[in-house]
């Protein structure tokens, strides 16, 4: 018989301690480029929205949702603006019975998730849009006046003004 060299527990541990330590060097690399992904697929979002509300406007000659309070955060009226926008009942199920889109246009794609959760950013929440519906040019976010049509942003990972993402920085 062959003389077999077999490894020994210290030398298991010495192997297995090593993989530990790149494996806890990786974990928050791991972690940085998830929340880098969902970062860009919430500024990918947000321009497809703005996008979605100048295509609506050039369409029909006016902006999808006036809550008859002038320019401003869309607010409650969210999900009748992405059914607007999309063409689908929010929470699925065909076009929605509402007028504002009267040729059944698509001007933002459905997620896949959009029957459960419906058009959400990558953390759970709303978007919040904000529209120049009085036609004068500018619009009132927060404490900043802009001066655009569409403004867009999600409140990011924590909820935090810090690590919101906007559709104009």
């Amino acid at each position: 018989m062959k003389n077999i060299k077999k490894f020994t527990i210290v030398e298991l541990l010495v192997v297995i301690g090593i993989i530990a330590i790149l494996i806890a060097m990786l974990l928050p690399v791991a972690g940085i480029v998830s929340k880098k992904a969902k970062e860009t697929k919430a500024k990918a979002e947000i321009q497809a929205i703005v996008t979605a509300v100048k295509s609506y406007e050039s369409t029909y000659g006016l902006l999808p949702f006036d809550d008859g309070a002038g320019s401003g955060d869309v607010g409650t009226y969210y999900d009748n603006l992405m059914e607007t926008l999309t063409d689908v009942k929010n929470g699925g199920g065909g076009p929605p019975t509402t007028y504002r889109n009267a040729r059944h246009i698509r001007f933002l794609d459905v997620p896949s998730d959009y029957a459960t959760n419906g058009y959400v950013d990558p953390w759970g929440g709303d978007y919040h849009i904000f529209m120049d519906t009085n036609y004068d040019g500018q619009v009132s976010v927060g404490g900043d006046t802009l001066y655009g049509t569409v403004f867009v942003y999600s409140d990011g990972p924590t909820g935090s003004s810090n690590d919101n993402i906007y559709s104009w920085k």
